[in-house]
């Protein structure tokens, strides 16, 4: 979601829980399709330092959201050329469940024992991991998007299979154009997704790092925004707050201008 605009946070940071030799991120071209099922592994370059013989070790991505997994792999020894695909979506992850992350691993065939192995990679676009605002498709009915905020952090789902009444299927790239370029969709559907974002992310701030990272980005939209706002982690009473409601408004009034939103829209409909 990045041709006009994007919800960047300041920075990146992850742990590993294996201790492991790790892959650096930058030691791997990948990529992932629009539907998020495929990842392609377009290079390793860290095996160029690998100090062991490929024979016996296997290439493995592990992919899992909050319902299924699947585990992918083939022999290290018999990958003569790049790109290779990885194809979760007939392997165990046809349809995804709030957030999905991979790992690539290096492993011994016999013993399964992990050489070398990635943090957890979410999975999306390689482009769109700094993004605040998790973006994926997703089969909701007859909506176009749907927002949605779990541990991980917010998730706008936008409709893969949009059916009419007369049975016409509207195309996955028109829904997708509209969530990220119609001035109508912007004026009118993220205010209400910014107000729910925001009210979780007040509450949670001081314990969930996407929380704290979508208050910054909001303090960088609205100098001052929440300033004056005592900390309660009541949802209720923050919907009742009069002040807090007001500095809802202030974000949404910002980020529409910050894009002019706006003005695309007046010019849109004087067309």
């Amino acid at each position: 979601m990045n041709k006009q605009f994007s919800f960047k946070s300041s920075g990146v940071t992850s742990t590993d829980p294996f201790n492991k030799e790790k892959i650096p991120l930058n030691k791997i071209d990948w990529e992932v399709d629009n539907e998020l099922k495929i990842v392609k592994i377009n290079g390793l370059s860290f095996l160029r330092e690998f100090e062991r013989d490929f024979s016996g070790l296997n290439l493995g991505i592990y992919a899992y959201d909050s319902s299924n997994d699947s585990l992918l792999h083939m022999p290290l020894d018999k990958i003569l050329k790049w790109p290779i695909e990885f194809n979760f979506g007939k392997n165990g992850l046809e349809e995804l469940s709030g957030s999905a992350f991979f790992r690539i691993y290096i492993f011994e065939t016999q013993s399964k024992k992990i050489i070398a192995t990635t943090t957890d990679i979410k999975l999306l676009k390689k482009e769109d991991l700094e993004n605040l605002l998790e973006v994926r498709p997703r089969k909701i009915g007859k909506r176009i998007a749907l927002l949605q905020i779990n541990h991980t952090g917010p998730i706008l789902f936008y409709n893969k299979e949009l059916i009419t009444f007369q049975g016409n299927k509207i195309n996955q790239r028109l829904i997708f154009s509209i969530i990220e370029e119609d001035p109508i969709f912007f004026c009118s559907f993220y205010p209400m997704a910014l107000d729910q974002i925001f009210t979780q992310a007040f509450v949670h701030q001081k314990q969930k790092p996407w929380a704290r990272d979508w208050i910054q980005w909001g303090k960088d939209l609205v100098p001052g925004v929440f300033l004056d706002i005592e900390f309660t982690d009541d949802i209720t009473k923050l919907n009742s707050d009069s002040e807090f409601q007001d500095e809802l408004g202030r974000l949404s009034d910002a980020f529409i201008k910050q894009f002019k939103f706006d003005e695309k829209l007046f010019k849109s409909k004087m067309k």
